[in-house]
Order: structure tokens, then sequence, then C-alpha cells
């Protein structure tokens, strides 16, 4: 996998200010783990761009009732650890996907990904299938500071929360420290 790039070299530099925190950006128990774990950020909101954020939630999300947990990477933060939670029927859902971020090409692809019932008996895989198809091949954001990353996902209601000619909306996540082994 690859070793270096500009978005590890500046999400590096922004989570040594904050490497004294401890965190609690331990995966749940039947999550997908990242082998090296290292930095973790916490979902902050939606956003459109760098400059239009807290842009409401697009419908395909609202609709699973998604809600971003967290993106932990390890020390290349080439790979990524995305989890979040949804609801299918009466089920509470857990998702977790593996990711490797390009840096160059500023884009995401999946690797591996997992859903299972925290709660009631649903098999979660509609769910699943909704989130991968999102996270498949994307673009991802890197901007601000504190740093922040958002994972851009096509949806048909973007015009709607971005303006004319946006496609896609994304979950921002910002950078909160580094992983207490």
């Amino acid at each position: 996998m690859k070793k270096s790039s500009t978005f590890s070299r500046i999400l590096a530099t922004a989570c040594l200010g904050l490497a004294s925190l401890a965190s609690t950006a331990q995966a749940a128990e039947g999550d997908l783990v990242l082998p090296g774990a290292k930095w973790w950020a916490g979902f902050e909101s939606y956003v459109c761009s760098p400059e239009q954020t807290g842009v409401s939630t697009p419908a395909f999300l609202a609709d699973l009732n998604v809600k971003f947990d967290r993106i932990v990477t390890d020390s290349t933060l080439d790979n990524v650890l995305l989890t979040a939670n949804f609801a299918e029927g009466e089920s509470d859902c857990r998702y977790s996907a593996i990711l490797f971020a390009d840096n160059a090409a500023k884009t995401i692809r999946l690797v591996e990904s997992k859903a299972f019932a925290a709660t009631g008996d649903a098999t979660c895989q509609a769910g699943k299938e909704v989130l991968d198809s999102k996270v498949s091949a994307t673009n991802y954001l890197y901007y601000g500071h504190p740093h922040r990353a958002a994972i851009m996902m096509a949806t048909p209601d973007a015009e709607a929360l971005c303006g004319a000619g946006a496609t896609a909306v994304g979950p921002a996540f910002v950078v909160k420290g580094k992983i207490q082994q």
C-alpha cells in the first residue's frame, strides 16, 4: 500500500499537535479492524464543499437513519476505517468499511465492508449495499484547521442541498487525535 502522500503529510502534521489526546476511538465489538490504527477523526456534519458546511442530511442517508461515527487511519493515512450506525426495520445495524485513499487523485475506494445487527434480527444487507455503493469509488475533500476530511457521496438531492450543479454531499470528519494503544 502507498506509504506517503500530500494528504498523509498534512494530516500527520495536524495530528501531531493533538497527539497527547487520549482516544475512545476503539472499534465496537464486531466491527472490522484496521491494523496499526493510529489517528481518528469524529463525524462533524455534512458538507457540499469546504466553504459550504453544515448542510442537511441527504435523503438516502436520512431514510436509513445513518449516523456516522468516525474514521480511523493507520500511520500512512492511506488506509481508513469508516464506522456508522443505521436502521433496518426494527433493527439497529452497525457498518464498518476499510477504504483506501489515493491521495494523488483525492479518491477513496472500498476494500472491504461489514454490516451486522447490533440489536434485532435484520441482516442489514440492504443498508450495507447502499453505503457500499456510495464509498465504492468516490472523491474526498481535505480542508480546514483543525483538519477535516469529507467522503463525498453522490446523491440525487445534492442540488437541493448545495445549489445548482452539485452532485455530491459528504459526511465530514474532524481530526481528534492519536489513538492511545
